[in-house]
């Protein structure tokens, strides 16, 4: 099992701001292009590696190009081969990018960014390879012209040239954004600048033209954007406005932005203190009197911090449209305290904005990377004979074993565990039985109950990983029990018999289940819990989905909770934290021991703190621990989501509900004489063998003080495992 929670900080509502603000995006003006390029179905020669397919796309009249490919097949390489590519070479300043079939994946079937008119197309491949074929209806093409807000704080644009490694250019967005001090060194940017368009970040960005048309750096500099690394709440407002995503490899040079750029920001939390300074640097546009060859690339200025209020920033530091994602530094440390979003600046009053790095979805988001963003570690850990579901009271072992990965190699005799059993973690050194592969020993504990664990072991080079690679904000849990008995499990992908009943005030946002469809903009679940594909949630459609107006409440079917050791668990996801007027709501579970007579709360959730912006969350509690509840057969649970406040995007789910027992004492099976959970031969024969009178022997079955016939065939009624 793996349990995982959010370390954050409670948040109250956002401040009302007198003064306008205004998100700072500055999309590019770009134009579709006619472009017609058909190789129809092509063949390499007999013999060695060859161009097997070359034309010219060129477009009078524009500043640069960008490829969408309707068909972009690579024949597959022969045995031992080179795999085929697709080059593209810009006339103008000799910008090469080469496309396998994986990079094109990556690129969404679309090209770099190339200065110039006209690109040469080859198709290369080796003998033996097979069909390829590139088909092209259309293009994006230059110029752009500047343009977006003009939020300068005071009547002159302060801002000069600067080429800090760490900003690149997020195109065709209008946007900046910067590398991070994470396990991969990925990015943060604004929330509203991620959309279909977010695709590619560009550094080295050089000066733009004399009319403030763009110019691109080469492909060597240009790295497309993984969309399953995005996290994001596609901006909600100033203060709650964030990205975390990746990049791959680029093409050309096989580097990561981090392994090509070589810096990162080192992320701290707000509040700056009073008189410090706070620098913005990013990909802004210009006016004049700025030089046009200055539009979007990268500037930077120094201004005063004003205040910090939650988890926004404020500042008087000259921004423009395009700064949308630029880092927030605290310019005394140079590390980045958040992601500037909004523009508010004016000649004679205002202030510039951005969301704190405090804020918990952004906190949550970096603690469950996705994509590119999970770790590359230079040690895994596996377990030969798997991560228990439970551990004997009396005292129990995990076999680890500790191998190097990625270049890593580990250092033997440095695995520790650390484990919780209601009293914070516990640091053992985990037994080594051979080089690097140890046994995690538990001591005795108390039954029934749960434990939170986690290991760890050391580089050759002193690094420490840990497995969770995130704890102890993740960690792996397992129940302390001799057996476990489960009463009701239900992964909600077959009607169990739940049912859903509406205040009347509802008019939208009814639990449903089935697979989240909304793709997690507006605060819902993306993905079920357990991974089953269905989960409950609320209002399970795209767009325009959450609960309005009243409640709706989510019952379970009957579940027998009679025994002393049953443990109710489940998954459950809450936000309330979106939309003009956040964080009034309250997301309730309840339970009952007569059938829904009375209600006892479990737990309340919200209005504010850092469970209320979205995440699986798991929980799980001892019934016979809930005040008000006894064991009883009469059980149920419920969930109710509420829109009750002004303003709230409320969405919430719930996964994965369990009802299981945990047992202290191994039950005895009758016909086990040996008690080693099996009814077998071995049995059979001590039964035979005590034939006859035997008092107080366990081969006398039914307790009579003899051995017959009748404890045969109470054995032979239980043969098995």
């Amino acid at each position: 099992m793996r349990h995982a929670t959010h370390l954050g900080l409670s948040l109250a509502a956002l401040l009302a701001f007198t003064f306008s603000t205004s998100a700072q995006v500055d999309p590019p003006d770009q134009i579709e292009v006619d472009v017609r390029v058909d190789s129809g179905l092509v063949w390499p020669g007999a013999a060695g590696r060859s161009v097997v397919f070359s034309t010219v796309v060129s477009v009078p009249e524009v500043s640069w190009l960008r490829l969408r490919f309707d068909e972009a097949k690579l024949g597959a390489s022969p045995a031992r081969g080179e795999p085929t590519v697709l080059r593209i070479t810009s006339l103008r300043d000799a910008g090469v990018q080469t496309l396998n079939a994986t990079h094109l994946g990556q690129w969404q079937n679309t090209s770099a960014y190339f200065n110039g008119s006209a690109l040469l197309l080859q198709i290369i491949a080796d003998a033996g390879a097979g069909a390829s074929r590139i088909l092209i209806t259309g293009a994006w093409a230059g110029p752009s012209e500047p343009t977006g807000a003009r939020t300068i704080c005071g009547p002159n644009d302060d801002r000069v040239l600067s080429d800090d490694p760490r900003v690149g250019r997020s195109y065709p967005t209008g946007c900046t954004a910067w590398i991070i001090n994470d396990w991969n060194r990925c990015f943060l940017t604004a929330g509203h600048c991620i959309g279909d368009s977010f695709q590619i970040i560009e550094f080295n960005v050089p000066l733009s033209n004399g009319n403030g048309g763009i110019n691109h750096p080469s492909p060597e500099d240009q790295y497309a954007v993984d969309e399953l690394s995005i996290q994001t709440n596609y901006g909600q407002g100033v203060g709650d406005d964030w990205a975390y995503f990746g990049c791959f490899a680029n093409t050309e040079t096989g580097l990561t932005p981090y392994e090509a750029q070589g810096e990162y920001f080192v992320l701290a939390m707000p509040p700056p203190v009073e008189g410090q300074s706070i620098r913005i640097t990013g990909c802004g546009t210009t006016e004049p009197p700025v030089p046009n060859e200055w539009n979007k690339v990268q500037k930077t200025h120094v201004g005063p911090f004003v205040t910090s209020n939650n988890t926004t920033v404020e500042y008087e530091t000259d921004t423009t449209g395009g700064n949308s994602g630029s880092p927030v530094i605290l310019e005394e440390t140079g590390e980045a305290i958040g992601i500037h979003t909004h523009g508010g600046c004016t000649e004679v009053s205002g202030q510039n904005s951005g969301t704190g790095a405090n804020h918990p979805g952004l906190q949550y988001a970096l603690e469950h990377p996705q994509g590119v963003c999970i770790p590359n570690l230079p040690l895994a850990f596996s377990f030969p004979d798997g991560l228990p579901e439970s551990i004997d009271p009396a005292g129990d072992s995990i076999r680890v074993v500790v191998a190097g990965d990625n270049g890593g190699e580990p250092a033997p005799g440095t695995g520790l565990l650390y484990y919780d059993s209601g009293e914070g973690f516990i640091t053992v050194e985990m037994v080594e039985v051979a080089d690097n592969v140890y046994d995690a020993v538990f001591p005795p504990l108390d039954c029934p109950s749960g434990v939170d664990y986690y290991f760890s072991a050391e580089t050759t080079d002193g690094d420490v990983i840990f497995d969770p690679f995130n704890a102890p904000i993740d960690w792996y849990d397992v129940f302390v029990a001799v057996e476990i008995d489960y009463i009701f499990a239900d992964d909600f992908e077959t009607d169990t018999g739940w049912y859903v009943v509406n205040s009347p005030e509802l008019t939208d946002g009814a639990w449903e289940r089935g697979v989240p469809a909304g793709g997690g903009d507006r605060g819902d679940p993306p993905y079920d819990a357990d991974g089953s594909g269905q989960c409950y949630v609320t209002d399970n459609a795209d767009d325009n989905s959450d609960v309005d107006g009243g409640s709706t409440t989510l019952y379970s079917p009957l579940m027998d909770a009679s025994d002393g050791g049953a443990m109710i668990s489940y998954y459950r996801w809450y936000s309330n934290s979106t939309g003009s007027d956040p964080e009034n709501d309250i997301f309730e579970v309840d339970v009952t021991d007569n059938d829904g007579q009375d209600w006892v709360s479990l737990e309340v959730v919200g209005p504010s703190g850092p469970e209320v912006n979205g995440g699986w969350y798991h929980k799980e509690f001892r019934v016979a621990d809930v005040p008000g509840i006894v064991n009883s057969d009469l059980f149920r649970i419920r969930f109710t989501a509420s829109d009750l406040g002004d303003g709230s995007v409320v969405e919430a789910g719930v996964d994965g509900v369990i009802l299981r027992v945990l047992r202290c004492e191994q039950e005895q099976i009758p016909g086990d004489i040996d008690g080693d959970g099996d009814v077998d031969t071995a049995d059979l024969l001590a039964l035979l063998a005590a034939w006859g009178p035997c008092p107080d022997c366990p081969e006398d079955i039914n307790g009579d003080g003899v051995v017959n016939t009748t404890d045969l065939l109470t054995l032979l009624a239980n043969w098995g495992p």
